[in-house]
């Protein structure tokens, strides 16, 4: 059962995989980004950041929406981590099963806006966010269980 459904840049960042990871009970994480999935020391660093205990699986976006009927058949407690919000679309078009999506970090780059915080969307970003937004995914921004949700309703 998919739990949690994360955008974050950073993937497996310390601390704050480790609380959501505790908050929604996950067992395993599946890291969909095909930066990561297809360079293997960018695979070892986030096997080595994963909380104890927690199965990781990382995979490219094509793999991952592949894998979902096998995924749907496991007994666990899923997150699901992506690295950008092009991948994030991708993969809801092709698994339009995904209701909700914490804009957990996006990184602030040259040109992008912020909607709080910890999210700056570009123009791209803010154009597959609001894709997103218009196939009735709820998106809000929350970096840990402890923080105020932030809604994202419009780019």
């Amino acid at each position: 059962m998919i739990k949690l459904v994360r955008l974050d840049y950073r993937l497996l960042h310390g601390q704050v995989v480790f609380s959501w990871t505790g908050h929604v009970g996950a067992q395993r994480i599946i890291v969909v980004d095909d930066d990561a999935a297809n360079d293997e020391m960018k695979k070892s660093a986030l096997l080595l950041s994963k909380p104890a205990g927690v199965r990781v699986n990382i995979f490219t976006v094509d793999k991952a929406i592949a894998k979902m009927p096998k995924v749907e058949q496991l007994d666990e407690k899923i997150m699901m981590i992506f690295g950008n919000t092009a991948a994030l679309l991708k993969f809801c078009q092709a698994y339009p099963k995904i209701k909700e999506i914490n804009y957990g970090a996006v990184a602030n780059k040259p040109g992008s806006v912020a909607f709080d915080q910890s999210v700056f969307l570009t123009p791209e970003e803010q154009a597959d966010t609001q894709k997103l937004l218009d196939m009735g995914i709820k998106i809000y921004s929350q970096q840990t269980p402890t923080f105020k949700v932030v809604p994202i309703d419009h780019t």
